[in-house]
């Protein structure tokens, strides 16, 4: 380990929406190894372990004690054999804006019959990466979570989707650093309980991912990267990057049976119920590409973001007695927001 801890170092430069004060210490993990050894030594706390910085609010006063900016990117195969009654565990969220979404029905197809290999993978590298890494090894199964900002770890942590699959379908084992015991430890998939956009992870923060094992396909890997291809053209045009990627979870189907009918997403809700695309507080703005996806128009602070999620959180609740739950994690202090 040749990284050390630095003081009163900017976060917004570790983050997507480029928001975000001074850590007090800071250090990089650039390996597995590392970040095990920081974790185990470090008697600065509380601390922080930061990966690619999406789907994250920092504070304008910054993150008290240690942040670990985790970088660490060893992948590999393990080994290879035959997958048993692979099957997606949760089924697909529609969208309710088709012209603007790919049809999934008809790009989904079934790769569950194939053989598969188990790639072991650590928890602070790119998603992007591991896509284009696996694609090139003859690898597929994680096309379907292309132009997603963030690292292995943060999308386990998240249980993130892409279509029909979630990223849990494709998990074997998880390694974590236990903070309370000083201990590490693996689960198997089976040992936790996983749902829409939830983990275990996200109840227990003193438990910080190593590393994980996925089982991947040995098929068609020119259809992959079409996919691949495909998501990542049609997404550019709905999806910003200068946000943390989605503001809000999407409401659960009672909810929107209840109100509408049908399934809704919140970015439906934002635009069509409550007209807010393009609305802004400061340089914090809701886009005028997709509604649930708030972004930095240059000189955003964390207060006018945080603001900007409580007002469409208040108009929600006050007009449909619903609470719209946020998917982004807000890091620091945001109990006296700055004026």
């Amino acid at each position: 380990m040749d990284t050390k801890i630095l003081q009163n170092v900017p976060l917004a430069q570790y983050t997507t929406l480029k928001i975000g004060g001074p850590a007090d210490y800071f250090i990089k993990a650039n390996s597995t190894t590392d970040l095990i050894k920081i974790l185990s030594s470090a008697n600065i706390k509380p601390i922080t372990v930061l990966g690619n910085g999406s789907n994250v609010l920092i504070s304008d006063s910054g993150i008290r004690g240690l942040v670990i900016k985790n970088t660490s990117s060893e992948i590999k195969i393990v080994n290879c054999k035959k997958i048993e009654n692979f099957s997606p565990t949760y089924t697909q969220r529609q969208e309710n804006e088709p012209d603007k979404y790919l049809d999934f029905p008809k790009i989904d197809y079934d790769e569950s019959t194939l053989p598969i290999s188990e790639i072991e993978i650590s928890s602070g590298c790119l998603l992007s990466y591991i896509i284009n890494w696996t694609l090139d090894h003859g690898l597929t199964g994680l096309q379907w979570f292309a132009y997603i900002p963030g690292t292995i770890g943060g999308a386990i942590v998240h249980n993130i989707h892409g279509g029909s699959y979630h990223i849990a379908d494709y998990l074997k084992s998880i390694t974590c650093f236990d903070q309370n015991s000083q201990k590490t430890v693996t689960y198997q998939k089976s040992d936790l309980n996983w749902q829409y956009e939830q983990s275990f992870f996200l109840q227990n923060p003193n438990l910080v991912i190593l590393s994980v094992v996925l089982n991947l396909f040995h098929g068609d890997t020119i259809k992959a990267k079409s996919v691949r291809d495909a998501w990542i053209a049609q997404k550019i045009k709905v999806q910003p990057m200068n946000s943390p990627g989605s503001a809000f979870q999407n409401p659960s189907l009672e909810i929107c049976q209840k109100n509408w009918g049908e399934q809704k997403s919140a970015g439906w809700i934002i635009d069509h119920e409550l007209n807010l695309k393009g609305y802004s507080i400061g340089d914090a703005q809701i886009s005028n590409q997709h509604s649930n996806f708030f972004v930095n128009n240059g000189h955003a602070t964390a207060s006018d973001y945080y603001k900007l999620i409580k007002h469409v959180q208040n108009l929600v609740k006050t007009k449909f007695g619903f609470d719209l739950l946020p998917e982004i994690k807000f890091l620091g202090d945001f109990s006296t927001p700055s004026k």
